[in-house]
């Protein structure tokens, strides 16, 4: 009974947010470059900044305030999305939403990340591999 509350703890931490904010999602029987492509695909509508060896970043891009950000004339996001190799045909994924608003000529404040985009992201790697 221990060794079952282990692994239930193990996908528990592999598929809800971490406590550094970013989510996960662990693709079985796809090969890494299939992967590494549904990832490139998932973020084609936003300026890429840096792609490195298993590693997108976005550049920041403008998207309307939501409800809890009422306030900021201005709010802006960026991902990071890490692909890596677990094992033969098993990948993880990993996304990282960055959020900033403006309120009137002050500077960009850091934003709490709600996990929507997050979530949008990893729907799209998910539908770029069935």
């Amino acid at each position: 009974m221990k060794r079952l509350g282990c692994v239930l703890g193990l996908l528990l931490v592999v598929t809800s947010p971490a406590a550094d904010d970013r989510w996960r999602m662990v693709v079985a029987d796809a090969p890494y470059a299939r992967v590494w492509a549904a990832a490139q695909e998932a973020v084609q509508d936003y300026p890429i900044e840096r792609v490195i060896a298993g590693e997108i970043v976005t550049g920041w891009r403008d998207r309307p305030a939501r409800i809890d950000e009422a306030g900021f004339r201005r709010v802006a996001e960026r991902v990071t999305l890490r692909v890596q190799p677990f094992q033969e045909r098993i990948t993880r994924i990993t996304v990282l939403v960055e959020v900033r608003g403006w309120r009137d000529d002050a500077e960009g404040v850091p934003l709490a990340d709600d996990g929507v985009v997050a979530h949008q992201v990893l729907e799209r790697v998910r539908t770029s591999l069935r």
